[in-house]
């Protein structure tokens, strides 16, 4: 399938003048947060490019992509002006040399040869996305700046596993995207494991963790179907309720960093 990218461009046109600008980064525990979303978004960026080439829930995925282009774009600049060392500003520097050429292939028309490159590039933007809520972290000095990192990291975690199944039903499949997809299955349940654990637990982050849990096990089933039993569908569906918890449970960690 080749898709224009006009939808696109217009989407994020649409965005630019009806979508309010988020509030200014105040807290490390809020930039930590908005960094964490960044690297989120490098994996559902080219989840939803891979949904339009196999037209799964396409004009979802539309808006999705245009919706992640603009928010990275906004997310981008706040974080620049928030920045609150030379290192944080270096790490942002070198997310700003990777976006561009991976932004200028989301918006282009969707083809197999570009979900190839994007493919390539993207573990590069997403690294250099990590780096840059490593170094908040570091800033943070407290538990609640690693928590808000880990709870953002899962959400990555679910699209990164969401993006790998679209690109093996795009016929992409190999040995290697299993071998990564096995891995961040790994990465997740762990680090739902470690939250659930975490001392700074109040009652409602608990009741949000079982919720997550319930949510992972939903997704992870639908990961499970092989070959010729693929459902992307279900993996989108099951993809995107995970991704609302985690980012709620995200949210909560935050505001338990800006009360202290």
């Amino acid at each position: 399938m080749n898709r224009l990218p006009v939808r696109i461009l217009s989407a994020l046109l649409l965005l630019s003048l009806l979508v309010p600008a988020y509030a200014e980064i105040t807290s490390i525990s809020s930039s930590i947060n908005v960094a964490g979303r960044q690297r989120m978004l490098t994996q559902r960026m080219v989840k939803a490019y891979c949904m339009i080439g196999i037209d799964v829930k396409s004009d979802e995925a539309i808006k999705q992509l245009g919706d992640a282009v603009a928010l990275f774009d906004r997310q981008l600049r706040e974080l620049h002006a928030f920045a609150p060392n030379e290192e944080t500003k270096a790490a942002l520097q070198k997310v700003d040399a990777l976006w561009a050429p991976h932004k200028a292939l989301l918006t282009q028309p969707v083809s197999r040869e570009n979900a190839a490159r994007l493919m390539r590039d993207n573990d590069d933007l997403l690294r250099a996305t990590h780096k840059v809520v490593l170094v908040l972290e570091d800033v943070s000095g407290n538990s609640i700046g690693r928590l808000v990192n880990v709870a953002g990291r899962q959400r990555m975690l679910g699209q990164r596993l969401a993006k790998f199944y679209m690109l093996r039903a795009w016929s992409f499949d190999n040995a290697e995207i299993r071998a990564e997809m096995a891995q961040a299955e790994n990465e997740f349940r762990g680090a739902l494991a470690q939250l659930v654990e975490a001392r700074e637990n109040t009652g409602g982050i608990k009741t949000s963790l079982a919720e997550a849990q319930r949510q992972w096990d939903l997704f992870d089933h639908s990961l499970k179907r092989n070959g010729a039993e693929l459902v992307p569908l279900i993996v989108a569906v099951t993809s995107e309720q995970l991704l609302r918890t985690m980012n709620e449970l995200t949210g909560m960690y935050e505001a338990l960093g800006t009360a202290n």
